[in-house]
């Protein structure tokens, strides 16, 4: 049997996130579909959880119809006041069209709740508001 020297001194805790509202980091956007064929984002986020620690998280926000409001919501805490306005506008027609590596590098704070999935509790982003 191998006789092994560990050291788990250095491990980032990787369990759920307790809730609370914490700053975060988008780090990156990437464009899909949802399950039901919606075109979403997922954001993949920094979460500072105390000085100098961070986690990393995603969120997914719907960009069309009824289950947009996430993604309007995103858009009011970057920054991105007016064209937020012009997509909810339903007499602003064509909708301006929106680069999402503008929300690469923004400071928001995001809103975490617990969820119980598969009788294991989870952490899930639930809102974002502006840093």
């Amino acid at each position: 049997m191998p006789i092994i020297n560990p050291d788990t001194s250095a491990m980032t805790d990787m369990g759920p996130i307790a809730a609370g509202t914490y700053p975060a980091t988008i780090q990156g956007v990437q464009y899909k579909n949802s399950k039901a064929g919606n075109p979403m984002l997922e954001i993949d986020f920094q979460v500072e959880v105390e000085e100098g620690k961070q986690r990393p998280r995603k969120s997914w926000a719907v960009i069309t119809g009824e289950g947009a409001f996430n993604f309007d919501q995103l858009l009011r805490a970057t920054g991105f006041h007016a064209l937020a306005d012009q997509y909810k506008d339903k007499d602003v027609q064509p909708k301006p069209s929106f680069d999402t590596d503008m929300l690469i590098g923004q400071k928001v704070n995001v809103v975490i709740e617990g969820n119980l999935y598969n009788n294991e509790m989870r952490d899930q982003i639930k809102s974002y508001l502006p840093a």
